[in-house]
């Protein structure tokens, strides 16, 4: 390939657009151990930044008493027992008691008592099985607790002592995507940028803006654009025998390819049964959630036409890092998440996915028990989580709430930041299984599974 020849190649890689792919890869090389998959399944994380205050979200009913006396003291920050959404898990160590949903949660509160709503309890990054003795002993302490960047990373990567280059979302693509051999987009698609979550190994992921379509830079009807792009392909078709020029070749086709095939999909109008269940109130739910779910049921309705198996994707909100205000704060993001969350179940219901379809919230920590001078909470760690479909068992509680006592077992300082009892990576391997990658991969997803006696929590 002459040098001319490589630097038009470079320069057309403009016609990716915005960062459509991450990495020099698409369906990815790692198959060896990959399963032959039938039907149609989806996984959508919703990662909240900044640290959901889980105390509020999940607050105990039967023991109010003991919520109630840390969070009035020096700082009312507590939600008064009778707005709590009730709620009673099954299952042991929790059975027996009642607990109260955050009163935004409203929307999603009935799937609960449906069976299509879980939650995991005190769950967060650990390196193995953790005592309070053994934290305050310096034992297996993961990498710079109550950080938020390392803790988001870490949450995502969950690779312990390690840089975190890939993450669980990207690995498991790397062992789905031979499911979509011949699939028009990757397997991977965040509609919040691009993260360690997102990256796999030997997959990227494909991103899409929240609204509106993926057509790419340089592209269009007219006689100059056209001629463009067919010099392009032209081009793509003779790579030579430069192994890395032939690889951003192939990540230009494949861009070109998901960009033409995705981009009518994300700019059509919204199909009536979207329509319909984002419809509340009379109006269009229109919040950042709510656009970028909108954005995955487009391309959920399109699975069939994309020739797509199984569809991993990746949305978010911020503004969870409430040091003030977290009453007030905390309510207003709820009242944007709840209503998306339950609007998007509601469209699988309509679309007939419900079962195949698993969303899932995430965060870089919970938040201290004890209050702060500003009616906020600070830097924490083990939380809740909200897992809900209609493969979910829900109606229960998974892990172990933890004892409420400012410098009780759980607590790993003075503060209220209770050491997690369940493990992130026993979270995403029971996702991971229940979405098709075998057995034998699962230490290739989750390097540190092996650790925790109960890999598959059972949750769905």
């Amino acid at each position: 390939m002459t040098n001319s020849r490589r630097k038009f190649l470079y320069r057309s890689a403009a016609l990716t657009g915005a960062g459509l792919f991450g990495n020099l890869s698409w369906l990815g090389a790692e198959f060896a151990n990959a399963q032959s998959l039938s039907g149609y399944k989806a996984l959508v994380g919703v990662f909240l930044y900044g640290g959901n205050d889980a105390n509020n979200t999940l607050v105990p009913i039967t023991n109010y008493a003991s919520y109630s006396a840390v969070r009035t003291a020096g700082s009312n920050i507590q939600i008064p027992q009778a707005q709590l959404l009730p709620i009673t898990p099954k299952s042991p160590p929790n059975s027996g008691q009642t607990f109260g949903l955050h009163p935004d949660l409203i929307d999603i509160h009935p799937l609960y008592a449906q069976g299509k709503l879980a939650v995991i309890c005190n769950a967060g990054m650990l390196i193995a099985p953790l005592t309070k003795a053994q934290y305050q002993a310096g034992m297996n302490r993961p990498l710079n607790l109550f950080s938020h960047s390392d803790q988001q990373n870490q949450w995502q990567g969950l690779i312990p002592g390690a840089a975190q280059r890939t993450g669980w979302a990207g690995r498991i693509s790397d062992k789905i995507s031979i499911a979509n051999a011949g699939a028009q987009i990757p397997t991977m698609v965040s509609v919040s940028g691009a993260s360690v979550f997102n990256f796999g190994g030997t997959t990227g992921p494909f991103v899409i803006p929240s609204a509106g379509g993926v057509s790419l830079s340089g592209t269009g009807t007219d006689a100059i654009s056209v001629a463009r792009i067919g010099g392009v392909q032209q081009l793509l078709t003779t790579s030579g025998t430069n192994q890395i020029v032939g690889s951003a070749a192939a990540v230009l086709s494949n861009a070109l390819v998901a960009a033409s095939s995705a981009d009518p999909v994300l700019t059509g109008p919204l199909s009536p049964a979207i329509t319909a269940a984002f419809t509340v109130g009379g109006k269009l739910l229109n919040t950042s959630l709510a656009n970028q779910l909108k954005q995955v049921a487009r391309l959920i309705e399109a699975q069939a036409a994309l020739g797509i198996k199984r569809q991993f994707f990746f949305v978010s909100m911020g503004g969870f890092d409430n040091h003030s205000a977290l009453v007030k704060d905390q309510s207003a993001l709820f009242q944007q998440l709840s209503p998306a969350l339950s609007a998007f179940y509601n469209y699988t219901v309509a679309a007939g996915v419900d079962s195949d379809v698993t969303t899932f919230t995430m965060s870089d920590f919970s938040r201290t028990f004890i209050g702060n001078g500003n009616a906020g909470t600070d830097h924490a760690w083990g939380s809740h989580h909200l897992v809900l479909g209609g493969a979910v068992k829900g109606g229960d509680f998974y892990g172990t709430f933890p004892t409420l006592a400012v410098k009780g077992p759980d607590d790993s300082g003075g503060n209220g930041a209770w050491v997690p009892t369940t493990a992130v990576d026993q979270i995403g391997a029971t996702l991971a299984s229940w979405f098709g990658v075998a057995g034998v991969d699962l230490p290739y997803v989750f390097p540190n599974l092996s650790r925790f006696a109960t890999p598959n929590l059972g949750f769905v």
